[in-house]
């Protein structure tokens, strides 16, 4: 039984808000953004593809920060929280030091790369802190012990992989964009491994949520057979989850510029929009246990 009164929060499932409603969707898109320009960075970095490097930072910057700022309250106070003792304990305040740190560097990689120098110690510690942005939303909500949805170990796992895999799809259209087709098909070995994997990692996620607690059942029955299960089924599974498969098992019979543009760039959006509204799902489905455990619960 899920809450619908305030005062049933000791005996019924309490949906969690706090991350999801009103100012919360700030907090959805600023993961959102924050790991998918992280992302594309790293991906990027390690093929050379300056102009995708840069859009992937102004998206984690400007969108991602931007947004996550936002959610904050007091922007112009943000920066107390990487300079405290918070660190310590908080991942959000460990978050905005890994953001900042990879925003520094990547920008100096950037500016030294564009004068034809490469410094590989620069890049190495740049996409160290880029893997370490896409991975802290994961834990930030790992750490929340009230919510079994969130509290698994295979959550870091699958920000990780959804924001590389998202990042690998962005730096392919950009390379397919720009005529890079020796680049795209660079890309496109990442984002076969990283598919294979987002496809493992949800099923696995759900069911290790489902098997741990009842009020982990009650969250994955709430995202599967609740209102809330037109977006699975169709955002996540269909979108996200079927049009790109169809596109990786239609890569390994044709080749890369074979494929028509079109479908390739839908299969992009696809994938974006099926994140999008896994993370969604992930925050909203989110539940608290009952304080006092009843037998109707």
């Amino acid at each position: 039984m899920i809450q619908t009164r305030p005062y049933e929060f000791m005996v019924s499932y309490t949906p969690q808000t706090q991350w999801i409603e009103k100012g919360g969707i700030k907090l959805w898109l600023a993961f959102f953004f924050i790991e998918l320009g992280a992302g594309m960075f790293f991906v990027a970095s390690l093929l050379d593809n300056l102009w995708a490097m840069s859009i992937g930072w102004l998206l984690c910057a400007v969108l991602g920060g931007g947004f996550h700022l936002l959610y904050l309250g007091k922007p112009l106070r943000f920066w107390r929280m990487a300079f405290s003792s918070g660190w310590k304990t908080s991942w959000i305040s460990r978050g905005i030091i890994f953001v900042s740190l990879f925003l520094i560097l990547g920008l100096i990689h950037m500016l030294v790369m564009q004068s034809g120098i490469r410094l590989t110690g620069l890049i190495v510690i740049a996409d160290i802190f880029a893997f370490l942005t896409v991975i802290y939303g994961g834990f930030a909500m790992n750490y929340v012990n009230g919510i079994p949805l969130w509290n698994t170990a295979v959550l870091p796992i699958l920000y990780v992989v959804s924001g590389l895999w998202g990042g690998a799809e962005v730096t392919l259209g950009i390379s397919l964009g720009s005529g890079g087709i020796l680049a795209g098909k660079a890309v496109e070995e990442w984002i076969r491994i990283l598919l294979i994997g987002y496809l493992l990692l949800v099923p696995v996620y759900l069911m290790s949520v489902r098997y741990t607690s009842s009020t982990g059942q009650v969250s994955v029955s709430y995202m599967l057979k609740s209102q809330w299960s037109p977006l699975f089924w169709i955002a996540v599974v269909i979108l996200g989850m079927v049009i790109p498969l169809t596109a990786v098992i239609n890569s390994f019979f044709t080749d890369l510029e074979a494929i028509s543009t079109t479908f390739l760039y839908s299969a992009i959006v696809s994938g974006l929009i099926g994140d999008l509204a896994m993370r969604y799902l992930i925050l909203r489905c989110g539940v608290y246990g009952p304080l006092i455990p009843s037998s109707n619960t």
